[in-house]
């Protein structure tokens, strides 16, 4: 009798089903053998290498602790798909190939492939029903138990590109606005929006990225202009964080503000523009912006404390960063207020770190202190992890310009623990300011501290990133000059 089908759902959650019904293991007693199912499940044909395998699972293990462990997870894997199989006995679903490792195509299909295939049928001869279908079937998360997995990555950007390419064909197709489908896709729409806020104070993100592109060709299927233009001014704001201002900058400019848009709407769209400019450098075009979003934020049918603060603190950093610092204390000030009032723990956070460094340049570092604690420790409360990374690394500076070396050192160290598994922006700050710490007493380990933030800092695009390790390397060769 030939094997039965094993089916493996990787949309929603791991699970596996075998079509002969027989129970599998509900438990795995490895991790590493569940992992390895899922990496072969995702990979181009079902199929990886043994040391792909094991960078992946075991990235820090030596070469004979990664291949013992491998070997142990083969036998523990097989043996969970197929619990009946004897001893050395040849697995129906999970094979090997010299040193490949592959998931047998006659008898394994994997949710995400068929979902995939069924897009690609329906983008090229499918209409509205089949185009709706094929969304329908890729609408679960991919593997939400393993959000933070590198690995995923690729997969989980494939498949968003699917999911926007469903929806602009869905658009095309000319469905009127008051479809049946569209209160739910809406709905469906805003939450997304909101998870991708989430996403994105939690540091993630691609993850932010990928889930705001879906918002976003959702709304223009359904055709709902001053929804397009707020989520692309979100996309706009997460993409800027990164290498990808000039994407940014493009979003924005397709979907801008219509002619009778709401003033929130006008407002959101200038900020991203200001926070996407100061990305790039571009400090008096972001200044100017910030200052129209502050316009619209305040008009009568707006009244927007949320976007409010955020103009006016996006002014005082397009301020502070062109030198006219003098200019700055005012719009950060002024922005104070409606943070407070937002009760939105994490802007209220953005809005003190940017009264901290207002002060810290003007020299007040008590002020700064009081106002850099408050907002490290609303960063917390708001679980903003890369966020909290940079209000350690401030302050770390902050204590150490106090001469404060104890407390400069343990917000150093804290600020580098927390950014390392982000890596880009948060890190380069956290590790700059841990140079700057040990400048003093190890300049040979600050310069290699250095070097690693600037690499962090050309990944992570970050403009101010690189400019900040520039500032640190030349404070560290004046000290060497000086002998301090």
């Amino acid at each position: 009798m030939p094997p039965p089908m094993l089916r493996i759902r990787l949309l929603g959650g791991f699970r596996l089903v075998r079509e002969d019904g027989a129970p599998l293991v509900e438990r795995w007693s490895r991790p590493g053998a569940r992992t390895l199912v899922k990496l072969l499940a995702l990979a181009p044909d079902h199929a990886l290498h043994r040391e792909q395998v094991m960078a992946a699972c075991w990235p820090h293990a030596e070469l004979r602790s990664a291949l013992g462990s491998l070997r142990v997870a083969l036998h523990t894997a097989r043996h969970a798909l197929e619990p009946e199989l004897p001893p050395r006995g040849a697995s129906a679903y999970l094979t090997t190939d010299g040193d490949l490792l592959r998931l047998a195509p006659h008898t394994v299909r994997v949710d995400t492939d068929e979902a995939e295939a069924a897009a690609r049928r329906a983008l090229r001869h499918g209409g509205h029903r089949a185009l709706t279908r094929a969304l329908e079937a890729l609408s679960g998360e991919l593997l939400p138990e393993d959000r933070h997995a590198p690995w995923a990555e690729p997969a989980r950007a494939r498949l968003a590109r699917r999911r926007a390419e469903l929806h602009r064909a869905l658009a095309a197709t000319g469905r009127s606005r008051d479809d049946r489908s569209a209160r739910p896709e809406a709905d469906a729409a805003r939450v997304r929006l909101d998870w991708a806020l989430h996403l994105d104070r939690s540091g993630r993100y691609a993850d932010a990225v990928a889930v705001v592109r879906e918002a976003l060709g959702s709304y223009e299927w359904q055709g709902q202009r001053d929804a397009c233009t707020l989520a692309a001014a979100r996309l706009a704001e997460v993409l800027g964080r990164g290498p990808g201002a000039d994407e940014a900058l493009a979003v924005l400019a397709a979907h801008p503000p219509g002619p009778g848009a709401p003033d929130t709407i006008r407002a959101a769209h200038h900020m991203a523009h200001s926070a996407v400019l100061s990305y790039c450098g571009r400090y008096e075009e972001g200044l100017a912006a910030a200052r129209t979003a502050e316009q619209c934020a305040a008009a009568g049918d707006a009244d927007d404390p949320v976007l409010l603060a955020r103009s006016r603190a996006q002014q005082t950093v397009c301020l502070g960063l062109s030198g006219l610092a003098h200019e700055a204390a005012g719009p950060a000030a002024a922005a104070l207020a409606p943070a407070e009032a937002a009760g939105d723990r994490a802007l209220l956070a953005t809005v003190l770190s940017v009264l901290r460094e207002t002060e810290r340049r003007a020299g007040r570092y008590g002020d700064a202190l009081t106002h850099g604690h408050r907002a490290l420790a609303l960063a917390e409360q708001a679980g903003r992890p890369t966020a909290t990374a940079f209000e350690r690394a401030n302050l770390a500076e902050l204590h150490l310009l106090c001469g404060e070396s104890a407390d400069a050192q343990r917000l150093a160290l804290a600020a580098v623990e927390l950014a390392e598994p982000f890596g880009g922006t948060a890190l380069a700050f956290a590790l700059t300011a841990l140079a700057r710490v040990r400048g003093g007493t190890a300049p040979n380990e600050a310069t290699r501290l250095l070097e690693r933030a600037g690499r962090c800092a050309v990944d992570g695009g970050h403009l101010q990133a690189i400019d900040e390790v520039r500032a640190a390397r030349a404070e560290l060769r004046a000290a060497g000059r000086t002998g301090r």
